[in-house]
Order: structure tokens, then sequence, then C-alpha cells
């Protein structure tokens, strides 16, 4: 590229908090007929040539879909040529769940995919928004090759990040692995991104959306868990076990059918730091020989889009019922995109 000619970037508008404004009620919702939020801050043309794109349906990020995200995915995916970065604004809820998603729906994209959003609207006194947005552009100018979120004063790895404050400006941490990226007087990649690469980008959107998800908590009854192990239109389960992946006695025999019904149960932990490594208590190795798969130190955010993925995978290569929860847990050990590190103890 030539010192004097910009690298193009394209914004998707999705909607969130940055895009809302507050109504008569004193309720925040969706601003749908402002203008674009780049001509808020026209100081990005500076260093960079963007251009912006919306969702048809401006959305709180609570009411994201796979859908959703899969028209994302295919916007970026089509415009992959045109564009050397692409900024998504989008709500704090969920922000963390749509960057794991857009991880697996677009694979070695090699381009940056930079999620960003406010805690106040940018039609807000003292929004947050501007900041994040100048500093999410220019960061999708930088050299970096995977989904990440950049927010307050930090860039974080798309599918290691959680929402940690709902206050605080700074609202993301990825407490397993450091930030790759410091938002301050300068924007700097950090060691150990993914570097910008290029490779043929993979997309797949037709994740298998027909999961459970259970939160054991000490002494609640397991009958509900029990009865989507039983429902034909649940094909597999996400569950968050305690410590290093511990799950109850009590789930033991809903697991055990489970696998003999092949859908796959992955576990992970409560924790903020550490892993699933169930093969150190009993109460991890009996669910691991039952055949739960373990998270590893995956977030839960990005195991149920990592799960939803390969079901969807083994539907669209029509994997047969014998070998399906072999495929999926093939799946949810590689590592795609620094999403996942440890996963099992053997045993």
């Amino acid at each position: 590229m030539s010192r004097l000619k910009k690298p193009r970037v394209l914004v998707i508008e999705t909607g969130g908090t940055i895009a809302q404004k507050r109504s008569r009620d004193g309720v925040f919702r969706p601003a749908e007929n402002e203008a674009n939020l780049i001509d808020r801050i026209k100081s990005v043309f500076r260093f960079a040539d963007v251009k912006t794109e919306k969702l048809a349906k401006m959305i709180d990020s609570t009411n994201m879909l796979t859908e959703q995200r899969a028209m994302i995915a295919n916007i970026i995916y089509h415009n992959a040529n045109e564009f050397e970065g692409f900024v998504i604004t989008h709500g704090t809820d969920t922000m963390a769940d749509t960057a794991a998603a857009l991880t697996f729906m677009l694979q070695d994209l090699g381009k940056p995919i930079v999620l960003t959003g406010s805690q106040i609207s940018i039609y807000e006194p003292r929004s947050d928004g501007m900041g994040n947005l100048i500093a999410a552009i220019r960061t999708a100018t930088q050299d970096y090759g995977e989904v990440v979120i950049a927010f307050g004063n930090g860039v974080w790895r798309g599918p290691r990040t959680i929402k940690d404050d709902e206050e605080g400006f700074n609202a993301f941490l990825s407490p397993r692995t450091p930030q790759i990226g410091k938002i301050g007087i300068t924007i700097e990649p950090d060691y150990g991104r993914i570097k910008r690469h290029k490779a043929e980008t993979r997309l797949f959107t037709k994740f298998d959306t027909s999961i459970g998800f259970f939160y054991p908590m000490s002494g609640v009854s397991v009958d509900t868990f029990s009865a989507q192990v039983r429902d034909p239109n649940i094909h597999g389960f996400v569950m968050v076990g305690f410590g290093a992946g511990n799950i109850p006695e009590v789930y033991y025999e809903g697991i055990k059918e489970a696998t003999r019904v092949h859908k796959p149960v992955l576990v992970v932990t409560q924790c903020l730091k550490g892993a699933a490594d169930m093969g150190i208590y009993e109460v991890g190795a009996v669910p691991l020989r039952l055949g739960a798969i373990s998270g590893g130190d995956m977030t839960m955010q990005t195991a149920t889009q990592k799960l939803m993925y390969a079901l969807g995978r083994a539907n669209v290569e029509k994997v047969g019922d014998t070998r399906r929860i072999d495929f999926v847990k093939h799946i949810i050990y590689t590592d795609y995109a620094h999403e996942i590190g440890n996963t099992e103890r053997k045993i």
C-alpha cells in the first residue's frame, strides 16, 4: 500500500448502547433513523478511508442472535478484499459472544475484526463512545489478524474476553490471557497477537443453536437437565462446573444418558482464572469417564459458540451418531485462534 493511500476500514453498525437515544420515558432505545456514527467523529478520516454499513435493524445486543452474527460474517466475507480492516459497533452485553462466534464463522480472514461500543450513548454527555470508536478504527488499521475487542484502555483477544464491569469505562478483561494491545496516548499492538496473514478464508454460519446451558448450583434439582437430555430437540450441552470442572454426582446419570444418545456435554469452569482440568478430583474424573468433554480454559461464551459451531459442522458433514461426540470433541480441542489452552487431564 502506498504511504499516501489511507487504509480502508468498513464500520458495521449493529446498535447497542453507543447508538441508543433516551426516549421521553427515560428509557434508552436503538436510534433507528440517525445518521451514521462515523459522522460524529470525522477526525478518523485523517488516518483511514472509512465506509459504513448498517444491519437492517439496529438492536440492543441482549437481542443479538446467531442470525445477526451470520449477517455480520457475510458482510465481512464479501468485502474481505476491499478493506484492510473491519469495525463492528455493538452492545456490551453480548459483545464477547459475538467475538467468539465470528472467530469460528470467519476463519483465516487474516485481517483485524474489531468490536467496540460504549457504556454511555454517543448522544449523551461524557460518552466514551467517540473515544472507543476512534480507537477501534485505528486498531483496524494495525497489524492484527484476528477478532479483537477494543474498549477503554485495552485491546483483547475476542474469544478470550468477558464483560467484567457494568459501570466502568474499562468494561472488559481477558482473565486467563494478557491483553494484546494498549489504548492510551498511542494505540499499540502488543506481543502475542495473531498478525495479519494471507490464507484462504473459510465462512461457516450454519451453527446448531439447539443446545442447553446449565450452571449447576449446589443443592438444586437436576430434573430440568434430565428432561433436556431426553428432549430430541436438544443436541448438546454446555455445563459450568465448580473449580476444576467439578460436577455434582446427581448429574452423572444424565451425563451418562447424554453420551448414550450421542449428545456432547462440554464442561467449563465457573472461575475467572484457571481451567476445567477434570482429572484432578473424582467429581471431575467421573464425568470424563462418562463421556463429558473438558472445555479447558475457554470462557463460557466461547465454549457455547464453539459447541454450536461443532454441532453445525457435524450436521453439514452428515456425521453419524456413533461418531458425533468424537467429532465434536476433536473440534473443541482444535485451537483455531488461541481461544483454548489446557483441555483435559488423562485419567
